[in-house]
């Protein structure tokens, strides 16, 4: 009893510290980002067409 009490909170303590270390990576990963000159030419027209009528 003691064995699986241990490893269902090994198992949870190890799905969250893993869950926190990919957000971790990502948040760090979309920081350090660069080329933003080809993201605006890539959603150049994403907006263009909102203040005109057809």
């Amino acid at each position: 009893m003691k064995e699986a009490i241990f490893f269902i909170l090994g198992t949870m303590l190890g799905g969250m510290f893993g869950a926190a270390s990919m957000c971790i990576l990502q948040i760090n990963r979309t920081s350090e980002r660069r080329g933003t000159e080809h993201e605006k030419e890539k959603c150049a027209d994403t907006f263009s067409a909102v203040g005109r009528r057809s």
